[in-house]
């Protein structure tokens, strides 16, 4: 299956995305105290870590964010902060397979630059 530029990066800013916020639940503090030590952890400001979980965490940070999961013991890993092309593509085989004949507001991943619903399902024999 060929995928656009455009879902390749859309995928992999939903992963990131996933990838900040399942940080963030996982540190053992409240949310804002978690914010406020990855900024001063990264030496940013508390509206770029606010603004991190919606918009594209830079490979600049992605690194470092893996240090501060390493601080807390938690397992995770640079290419869960910045996903390769490769993962992004298998993650968007995953959403085509559910997201295919479905409605938009039935899709798993919102940025297809196709229309799903034209899309032949087979039936099961």
């Amino acid at each position: 299956m060929k995928f656009t530029t455009n879902e390749i990066a859309a995928m992999r800013r939903e992963l990131m995305n996933h990838a900040f916020s399942a940080l963030v639940r996982r540190m053992p503090l409240s949310t804002h105290d978690a914010h406020d030590f990855i900024a001063r952890h990264l030496g940013i400001s508390l509206s770029t870590v606010l603004n991190m979980s919606h918009k594209e965490i830079t490979a600049e940070y992605a690194g470092r964010l893996n240090e501060v999961a390493q601080c807390f013991g938690i397992r995770m890993f640079r290419y869960q902060f910045i996903p390769t092309d490769n993962i992004c593509r298998s993650w968007l085989a995953h959403a085509y397979q559910n997201d295919k004949g479905r409605q938009p507001h039935k899709h798993i991943f919102e940025h297809w630059e196709r229309d799903m619903t034209k899309v032949k399902v087979r039936e099961a024999a």
